[in-house]
């Protein structure tokens, strides 16, 4: 298990800057904007005292080779988080405090037929059935941190991120806080307030294109570097609202970490390949909807070298109140 949230530490790691800008607003009400002629920026708003909710739910298909055996080990996993978001100051220089409260956490295994993990915490527990991993995921639910971000949507700095690792560490195992420690970093963190990152530093219009360059540290696990190019096709009606639709493509490949991994693996990305559409709510301030695939080759090494295939298929949605 622990070399598989080593794994899911990675794929959300390439995923979460979507997530960031994953916020569905009012979308039973008709949009009034009007695409223009013409440019016009692809900016994120954050109205004082805006309270948005988002769900994301990531599914992740693995084949593993092992040497001496004749068929690949084929394992599922899900994970998934439902989360708030509350603006909490919007200064007049553009800078603004948003606090980030986790409301459900759920993750998923099985190998073959089996089921290995199976935890929700929107679910009651079987009396008399152990569940570790479940104990630690489930104490996500009511943690909170608190995100200061610059007038440009960066994150300046998070606050919340140990009083977070200590609450999950609270009787739990070495061996289980070594890929938690990797996932749930600051770094983990600034991801999910990132997708400004991917959005055009000017105004564009449909036919545009632009390239966007990121390199993200995982710790042990390494670092994760992304090439991405994004083109804006066209305006487009995404259910209720007037949208620009921006579709994307790109590579995903790592650096080796500075240090031991999790359980002494040493894991490397290979061939990774990344693709998906995203639709931008210029009128609201958010993407309301992103779709995409992930496909990596990971190598793997742990006690004997294992090479491991792994298919991610995230599909994010959100929902905003006020």
């Amino acid at each position: 298990m622990n070399k598989n949230l080593a794994l899911f530490a990675i794929l959300l790691a390439v995923s979460l800057s979507w997530l960031g800008c994953n916020k569905s607003g009012k979308l039973n009400a008709t949009s009034e904007f009007k695409p223009p002629t013409g440019p016009v920026e692809l900016k994120l708003k954050w109205p004082l005292g805006e309270r948005v909710e988002q769900d994301m739910d990531m599914k992740m298909k693995m084949e593993t080779t092992i040497p001496g055996q004749p068929t690949p080990v084929k394992q599922d996993m899900t994970m998934g988080q439902t989360y708030g978001l509350t603006v909490l100051q919007a200064s007049p220089d553009g800078t603004h405090e948003i606090e980030m409260d986790f409301l459900t956490a759920r993750i998923g295994m099985t190998m073959g037929e089996k089921s290995m993990v199976d935890y929700d915490s929107t679910k009651k527990a079987e009396p008399g059935k152990p569940d570790p991993m479940g104990d630690i995921f489930g104490k996500l639910v009511g943690s909170k941190i608190r995100y200061f971000l610059d007038a440009s949507n960066g994150v300046d700095r998070v606050e919340g991120v140990d009083d977070l690792m200590n609450r999950l560490s609270t009787g739990a195992k070495a061996e289980q806080l070594a890929p938690l420690k990797s996932m749930f970093n600051e770094g983990y963190f600034k991801q999910m307030m990132s997708a400004n990152r991917f959005l055009p530093t000017n105004a564009v219009q449909p036919g545009d294109t632009w390239p966007v360059q990121l390199e993200i540290p995982l710790g042990m696990l390494g670092t994760m570097v992304m090439n991405y190019d994004f083109t804006f096709e066209r305006w487009e009606m995404h259910g209720k609202r007037e949208c620009a639709r921006v579709e994307f493509q790109g590579t995903i490949q790592s650096k080796p970490g500075s240090g031991a991994n999790p359980g002494g693996m040493v894991m490397s990305v290979q061939d990774g390949a990344t693709s998906g559409i995203f639709w931008f709510d210029p009128e609201l301030g958010i993407t309301i909807d992103t779709t995409m695939n992930q496909n990596l080759t990971m190598d793997m090494q742990l006690h004997r070298i294992r090479r491991q295939k792994t298919a991610a298929m995230p599909k994010c949605k959100a929902s905003r109140s006020r």
